[in-house]
């Protein structure tokens, strides 16, 4: 990726940020419909069960589904790219100590196993570094992304059992197994999108507030 000045790098983070919060408001009310369409569903009031014409409430159900991943898909890109125009921005202002390249605050995110600690310890240098020294923000940034990391965490495994419950379900009661195991993600997800909400708010304003005044307006 071509390199830019840090004014830029700060201009366009906020124009992600601004993007990642859209997104964020926009799937947390996608989200909050298809919980309600999951209870329904658990108790029978809606079915997208293949023998059954996906019509009415169904059709919307369905619909829903599609949008929520849809948004959900969108968002993990904007966000990956936020991402690394925060940590690419620490190294324009020529933070020391950095121990994580843009790319790989990106790409741990995709390694297996690895993925379950090293994105947090990048995103927690990405905290650090963009707040500087103060111990009061290190303290509450600690709080915060362990928050955000443990529900993102949980509600990969999550998903992952949820995926499978579903596709090996054979009778009514592992149906409805499936269907609570997906209600729990959902409940998950909405509490992980307000602390995602806040986690971009904040180092967005603490790299603009701390680099953007000493290279001039955005």
């Amino acid at each position: 990726m071509a390199e830019m000045s840090l004014g830029d790098g700060i201009a366009l983070l906020q124009r992600r940020g601004r993007l990642i919060k859209g997104l964020l408001v926009a799937g947390f009310v996608v989200l909050a419909l298809l919980l309600a369409g999951q209870i329904a569903e658990l108790h029978g009031l809606v079915s997208l069960a293949k023998p059954a014409p996906v019509e009415g409430l169904g059709a919307l159900y369905f619909g829903v589904g599609l949008a929520d991943l849809s948004l959900a898909l969108i968002t993990s890109v904007i966000f990956c790219m936020w991402i690394y125009r925060a940590a690419a921005n620490l190294r324009s202002a020529r933070v020391p100590g950095l121990a994580f390249t843009p790319g790989w605050a990106v790409g741990w995110n995709f390694v297996p196993f690895a993925n379950f600690f090293k994105p947090y310890q990048a995103m927690s240098q990405i905290w650090s570094a963009s707040h500087g020294d103060d111990p009061d923000d290190r303290y509450r940034g600690q709080m915060l992304l362990a928050c955000w990391w443990g529900l993102w965490s949980f509600s990969i495994v999550a998903t992952i059992a949820a995926t499978q419950t579903s596709i090996d379900a054979a009778t009514p009661a592992e149906d409805r197994d499936a269907i609570l195991f997906a209600i729990l993600c959902s409940v998950v997800n909405l509490l992980l999108y307000p602390l995602a909400l806040c986690l971009v708010d904040r180092i967005t304003a603490a790299q603009r507030d701390r680099f953007a005044a000493a290279q001039g307006p955005a």
